[in-house]
């Protein structure tokens, strides 16, 4: 919609899914997919564990998670850091879900 539109008080319809608004706190984040592609499963655990205790949304955690497992998927990613750090990358993955989802079923009861 136009801003002239917006002043002339036309309605702009809401998208189908928009994400919370959050300030992703990228000292927090970044650590996680270090640790991940370090191949550490305690370390992704403690890393998701800091990020939350630090303020980070559940929200950005994930979605953290969800693109490092997608980088993993990419070819080209296996190509520059090799299939051993791509595999070794599985179980620390795991454990931040895990750790994640346990977070959220505690803050949920």
């Amino acid at each position: 919609m136009s801003l002239l539109g917006t002043l002339r008080g036309e309605k702009k319809e809401a998208p189908a899914y928009s994400e919370p608004a959050s300030n992703p706190k990228l000292q927090d984040l970044i650590p996680i997919a270090m640790v991940i592609a370090g191949g550490c499963e305690p370390c992704a655990e403690n890393m998701v564990k800091r990020a939350l205790q630090q303020g980070s949304s559940w929200h950005d955690i994930d979605k953290t998670l969800l693109i490092i497992a997608g980088m993993q998927r990419l070819d080209c990613f296996a190509k520059a850091v090799g299939p051993e750090l791509v595999a070794g990358m599985d179980r620390p993955l795991a454990a931040g879900r895990r750790t994640l989802e346990q977070a959220k079923n505690k803050e949920d009861e």
